[in-house]
């Protein structure tokens, strides 16, 4: 094999229906031929989906034997067609397409894998849903097999700011912005004129379909089709949390899983605890394209780290523990969480700003280091909170923590929220995991009704002296939408309770074994940085929570072209007023080149009763195009 790679931009892929993909290819040169590994993703492989650490990763499989393949999706970047809308059914299809014509190449050998990190980890499951017959493994990485369960809707609730003000705004203006490998044939203006011409803002989506409707069900890849071999990569703060252990559970092929303590983030950067995710990647690669007997598939198929005061890693045989034993504790009248059930009710007042404590906990803080402590104090004084003696012995919880609450709301519609956190000694509460669901989907306003709150995954364990606290709410404010009205729930403490994965350490605990973390490879110089701002206040006047954030990045596409994008998104919410809630973005994206730069600007509002979309793209200083939505619907 030549230790030249060689690269080929650009090149158009047809799909079954006509529409050509634009791919760009590093293979090893000197008429080489192997295996091939390919990434699908929106993010524009000209761009930031490609030219950073994608680019990195694939120049080094490509320096190990592999081709390498980054793909534009249908509709953006170079890719021709107009986007069929966020996770459509047919990404899968196209995904498969992509598969059999990489495995037809004279530099290929017919074994294929596709890996991803988050959007393009989810075609990389959508597309083995498709069984390719040349898709050998697949490594997703932060993804899900269903969005709607995910972060549409949690438990059913109305779509908060992940869609509505960070990622659904900002892919308003990733989908529209031109192509960036611009070619002298003058292709890329058509194709952006496509594109402007046929693609809606993803918002849409969110505001026309709240609920699970066919549009999401034909969304979700049926992870029992699977066929090929999977490791599935996520962390426990991550928005996948949940989704990524029950896809493991469901694919029916030689699997692995790893969860670890990180945010939307590769395990070799984690900022806590990080692990040797791109070892691991090569070694299942070469087991199952290169056919390397390295004895991957017969180590402990599960790394998990279990959380806590002092963390740790440990390899289990199976996804939850097979020696759980799970336990019942009651939402005592006391504010207790006891082994034995009570009698009487407790009452809350619904206060929407409850949910500002938790934000650091999830992905869109990534900049903050994970192992500060978070405190829930503040959130925990505004909820129903039932709370343990300190415990005696440790605790450990590995699985799905589920709360069966008896309640009545005296209006609808209102949420259920309930968070699982383990108390320190000092009083200090650190959240351990988090459910949800619409209590209008199970009573009327008044009516006593019984409400099963799955929480998502967890692997946590608590250290004597600790207590471990039950927080129940209305709102999680700006995760999820809140309900309008103002309005009281009842919960009723004689059936209430929470059931607890309970796990029993092992016999003999082992800890996963690791190759050499390589930090180094996800760099590139094509990424210029960032930066992170998060403010949040309330206004003691009118009791109103509002989050200010701002998120920068710079991508270098060419010595001469530089890509920078700023968003400034935010959300508010009075106690008195839910109804008055609102969420808004602006993103700036600019190509800067010497001959003169591309702008474009994108703003949203969105309100309980409407959502609105603005974009202005101006090319050398000159505007260019204009386009407004305005969608009526309310958020529900």
């Amino acid at each position: 094999m030549s230790n030249a790679l060689m690269t080929h931009r650009n090149v158009l892929v047809p799909m079954r229906d006509g529409v050509s993909l634009a791919v760009d290819i590093v293979r090893p040169g000197g008429g080489h031929r192997g295996p091939a590994i390919l990434n699908f993703n929106p993010y524009h492989k000209d761009g930031r989906g490609g030219r950073t650490s994608v680019e990195s990763v694939h120049r080094h499989f490509a320096a190990r034997g592999y081709a390498t393949v980054t793909a534009d999706l249908r509709g953006l970047g170079n890719s021709g067609g107009i986007s069929p809308g966020l996770f459509a059914p047919g990404e899968g299809l196209d995904g498969h397409d992509l598969v059999e014509w990489i495995a037809a190449q004279e530099w290929c050998d017919g074994n294929v894998g596709m890996w991803g990190f988050s959007y393009p980890g989810i075609t990389s499951l959508s597309t083995a849903a498709t069984r390719p017959p040349h898709l050998k493994a697949i490594v997703p990485i932060h993804a899900t097999s269903d969005l709607h369960r995910g972060v549409v809707s949690l438990g059913g609730t109305g779509s908060g700011f992940w869609m509505r003000a960070d990622w659904g705004p900002r892919m308003v203006a990733y989908n529209l912005m031109p192509p960036q490998l611009q070619d002298l044939d003058g292709r890329w203006a058509r194709i952006w004129a496509e594109h402007l011409a046929g693609n809606p803002p993803w918002l849409e989506s969110f505001v026309h379909h709240p609920g699970f409707d066919a549009f999401w069900q034909s969304r979700v890849a049926d992870m029992g089709a699977v066929e090929c071999p999977s490791f599935n990569i996520c962390g426990w703060r991550d928005l996948y949390t949940d989704c990524t252990p029950r896809d493991f559970a469901a694919i029916n092929a030689p699997k692995k899983l790893l969860m670890g303590p990180w945010k939307h983030e590769f395990p070799d950067t984690g900022k806590e605890a990080p692990a040797a995710g791109l070892a691991d990647m090569e070694r299942w690669f070469d087991r199952w394209l290169m056919g390397t007997q390295n004895g991957i598939e017969n180590e402990a198929p599960v790394s998990l780290y279990i959380q806590g005061q002092e963390g740790f890693w440990r390899a289990e045989q199976h996804w939850p523990p097979a020696r759980l034993a799970p336990g019942d504790m009651f939402l005592g009248s006391d504010a207790t969480l006891v082994d034995v059930a009570g009698q009487g009710a407790s009452a809350h007042v619904y206060d929407p700003t409850i949910g500002m404590q938790s934000l650091a906990w999830d992905p869109w803080t990534t900049s903050i280091d994970p192992t500060l402590p978070h405190d829930q104090s503040g959130d925990d004084a505004r909820s129903l909170c039932f709370t343990t003696a300190p415990l005696t012995t440790a605790m450990e919880l590995i699985g799905t923590p589920e709360a069966t609450l008896e309640v009545a709301a005296s209006a609808l519609p209102l949420n259920i929220v309930v968070k699982l956190s383990a108390v320190a000694p000092n009083g200090r509460s650190v959240l351990i995991t988090t459910g949800w669901a619409d209590l209008s989907a199970h009573a009327k306003p008044g009516e006593r009704a019984r409400v099963v709150v799955p929480l998502r995954a967890a692997a946590y364990r608590l250290l004597p002296g600790e207590r471990l606290r039950v927080a129940v709410a209305c709102a999680d404010f700006p995760r999820i939408w809140p309900t309008p009205v103002p309005a009281t729930l009842q919960l009723f403490h004689g059936t209430s309770r929470i059931t607890l994965p309970i796990c029993p350490p092992p016999a003999e605990a082992i800890r996963p074994v690791w190759g050499k973390l390589q930090k180094e490879v996800l760099g590139s110089a094509n990424d210029r940085g960032g930066t992170q701002t998060w403010d949040l206040a309330r206004d003691l006047m009118t009791d109103t929570v509002r989050l200010s954030a701002t998120k920068t990045e710079r991508v270098r596409l060419d010595p001469q072209t530089e890509v920078a994008t700023d968003h400034a998104y935010g959300a508010s919410v009075s106690a008195a007023r839910p109804d008055l809630a609102r969420m808004h973005s602006t993103t700036t994206v600019r190509i800067e080149r010497p001959s003169g730069g591309t702008m474009l600007v994108a703003r949203s509002v969105t309100t309980q009763h409407h959502t609105s979309v603005e974009v202005d793209i101006s090319v050398d200083g000159q505007p260019f195009w204009n386009r407004r939505w305005l969608y009526g619907a309310g958020v529900t």
